[in-house]
């Protein structure tokens, strides 16, 4: 699995930037749900391209029979 990170920026207005490296699909939303319910509300939300990519499971690609 790769490891997921979250880099948290605060601007000079108080303003906060979320950006998660090393998550797939809607992981990375699970990963700042609790930092957006406790500092308010999203202004923007820019999804990355690992947003749209889907995680891949290793047994299943074993269990296929490819090696």
């Amino acid at each position: 699995m790769e490891m997921q990170e979250m880099e948290i920026t605060i601007d000079n207005e108080g303003r906060i930037q979320v950006k998660v490296n090393g998550a797939h699909g809607a992981d990375c939303l699970a990963l700042t749900k609790n930092i957006e319910d406790a500092t308010g509300i999203v202004e923007e939300r820019v999804y990355s391209p690992a947003y749209y990519e889907q995680p891949v499971d290793v047994q299943e690609h074993q269990w296929l029979g490819l090696r």
